[in-house]
């Protein structure tokens, strides 16, 4: 064999390793998902260990710098699971915004699990009331490896007519990053997930912050809907996890789903979906995050991301697939 044929042909065996490797259950899967100190690596590892102890189905839990890389993992076959929330998914499946013209087509939806509920926080004493009073303050920006928050600020600034131009942009590079530069007193308004134990490690450090609450009206919606129609207000109440939370809140939400590239073998992902969807009560002793999550509503239907045929097959079989 011509040395030039050889490494082809090394290249192309590599190439399909991830995709053999989810065929069978008795191999070890990829499960891409945030850093550590992120609510999605709360969720991945608490959905990882109830899955292999109830199924046999053995997931290697991959934690990245952010989610385009978790949604890139996937597509590549690197990873056969990942978590995004809807929204990015379908930026990314459609080749949109950090995805223009490379839209990554082997995306598939295995199951939604609950609202991501995110927002902006300050110290408790700020003088920073509403999300209009974050005009000219020190904001995380840039992303360079948690582009998704851009979108997710722009939501939340777009319900009074703000955008990054409107704020003294800190650049950072991921979520975990803009916590400690709020932490370190670097900007004055932060931004994350509620209920991730990052909050409570922040909360802790500065001596406790408040989250700042979106009107919500029709008219804001709207707003909030003009940068990607899968947003929407959602309260947040107090809770033990619920860091800076002291009375009902309003803040961004958007379905939070587990995806799974498309050549994952049904029987893999049929295996993973029955399983979580039979195990409510052990995900709740894995974390209260799940007490959001309703077997009932794994399958919601979105206007542009796929669901996976594997996933179909069991949501059919019980009756949880729309008909027609």
């Amino acid at each position: 064999m011509k040395p030039r044929t050889m490494i082809a042909g090394i290249a192309a065996g590599i190439a399909i390793l991830p995709v053999l490797s989810v065929t069978a259950t008795a191999q070890t899967v990829g499960f891409a998902t945030l850093p550590p100190g992120a609510i999605n690596n709360i969720t991945v590892n608490v959905i990882s260990k109830v899955v292999q102890k109830q199924s046999g189905l053995k997931l290697r839990v991959i934690p990245m710098r952010g989610t385009k890389a978790i949604l890139t993992a996937v597509q590549n076959g690197t990873a056969a699971f990942g978590i995004s929330d809807v929204a990015n998914l379908t930026a990314a499946f459609q080749g949109e915004d950090q995805f223009q013209g490379k839209p990554l087509k082997n995306l598939r939806i295995a199951f939604k699990i609950r609202a991501l509920t995110v927002g902006m926080f300050v110290k408790k004493n700020s003088p920073i009331k509403s999300i209009a009073d974050i005009k000219g303050k020190k904001y995380p920006s840039q992303w360079s490896a948690f582009p998704n928050a851009i979108p997710l600020s722009l939501g939340i600034m777009a319900t009074e007519g703000l955008s990054f131009d409107d704020i003294d942009g800190v650049p950072v590079t991921n979520i975990i990053r803009g916590a400690d530069d709020f932490k370190a007193g670097k900007t004055d308004i932060g931004f994350f997930a509620v209920g991730a134990p990052k909050m409570a490690e922040v909360n802790s450090a500065v001596g406790g912050i408040r989250w700042l609450s979106i009107d919500n009206t029709p008219a804001k919606l709207a707003k909030m809907r003009a940068i990607r129609p899968d947003y929407y207000i959602h309260t947040v109440k107090p809770s033990p996890i619920n860091a800076g939370i002291t009375g009902p809140t309003n803040v961004l939400g958007v379905d939070l789903t587990i995806m799974v590239g498309a050549n994952v073998a049904d029987d893999v992902v049929e295996k993973m979906v029955a399983t979580v969807a039979a195990n409510k009560p052990e995900l709740i002793k894995g974390h209260p995050l799940f007490g959001g999550f309703f077997p009932k509503t794994m399958s919601k239907q979105f206007k542009f991301a796929r669901y996976h045929p594997g996933a179909i097959k069991f949501y059919k079989s019980k009756k949880m697939w729309p008909e027609g």
